[in-house]
């Protein structure tokens, strides 16, 4: 049973982290964010904003670049970019009480992994689907969706905190479902993924006007058939006519959306490639299997990266 008011962590303020914190707050949770140092000021003396497109409301919001405010969190919940993963969870393994439950709300397959590699605490795997993006450093605007499917990918834990985090959810008012293969499921997001982000971040466009570029349909095709090769070699069958479905309505239900990746991108923040099409091409070098549209990718981000100056070399 959910105890009345348990605190929760949320390691991240970025787009999603901001997002679905905000919602906790509104629904009455006590919620502490781990930020960056530029952030702390803004979120302690005006609170966190969350821009609708009808209205804004801001909520009081806690924040410190402090690991100790963990120590006493039951849930803390894991919205930092993949390549941070495995440092997060070392930062934060000595201040987590043993019966706290992690979340990593994340993109990529393998962050629960990730985390569970230091972390004794059950770690459970998130997959968003929402259009969201910082405004300012405790502002986020929401262009549509914001539901969350949860689910277990480790099988050395049992499920049985998943009924509480769904739960947590539902109190918030944020929609939810616990999948029972979740697996599947996060492979259908990251194929998604390793189409929409790099697209919309070499070129800096929103979904809308990605679709409709010349020749787009050709090449995501291309991308997609890549990604469903490897995942077939993992054991993974994903439904083609639903993933063929959902690849035409982004840009309907998001049309304004850029992806996460084209937003850091152009602040000059570090990508996920390397967690996204440069997984694809690493486990095609693995199957012997050749992902020459996923390696072009990778590579233009790259060089849009070292355009930047921050230039990160795949490991």
């Amino acid at each position: 049973m959910m105890t009345p008011h348990p605190k929760i962590v949320i390691i991240g303020a970025g787009a999603v982290g901001c997002y679905f914190g905000g919602l906790l707050i509104k629904a009455g949770f006590p919620v502490t964010f781990i930020a960056r140092e530029h952030q702390i000021q803004a979120f302690n003396d005006h609170g966190l904003t969350i821009e609708w497109s009808d209205h804004q409301e801001t909520f009081p919001a806690s924040a410190t670049t402090n690991y100790a405010a963990i120590t006493d969190a039951s849930f803390v919940f894991i919205a930092v970019k993949t390549l941070a993963s495995s440092k997060t969870a070392q930062d934060i393994a000595p201040y987590l009480q043993s019966n706290a439950t992690v979340m990593s709300l994340q993109n990529g397959l393998d962050n629960a992994r990730l985390l569970k590699e230091h972390l004794s605490q059950t770690c459970y795997s998130a997959m968003v689907y929402a259009a969201i993006a910082m405004n300012g450093p405790n502002q986020v605007k929401h262009f549509g969706g914001g539901s969350l499917i949860i689910g277990n990918t480790i099988n050395t834990q049992n499920n049985d905190r998943l009924a509480l985090i769904a739960n947590l959810f539902d109190l918030a008012n944020i929609p939810n479902k616990i999948s029972e293969n979740i697996s599947t499921s996060l492979w259908e997001k990251f194929v998604i993924n390793c189409i929409f982000n790099s697209l919309s971040a070499i070129a800096q466009i929103n979904y809308a006007d990605l679709m409709r570029s010349p020749g787009i349909l050709d090449l995501t095709r291309l991308i997609k058939e890549e990604c469903l090769q490897i995942a077939a070699k993992e054991g993974v069958t994903l439904d083609q006519s639903h993933l063929n479905q959902v690849i035409i309505d982004i840009p309907v239900k998001w049309p304004l959306q850029m992806s996460s990746m084209a937003q850091d991108l152009a602040k000059g923040k570090p990508t996920e490639i390397d967690y996204l099409n440069g997984a694809i091409v690493a486990k095609g070098q693995q199957y012997g299997i050749a992902t020459p549209m996923n390696a072009m990718l990778v590579s233009i981000v790259k060089m849009c990266e070292f355009k930047k100056n921050n230039f990160r070399p795949t490991s």
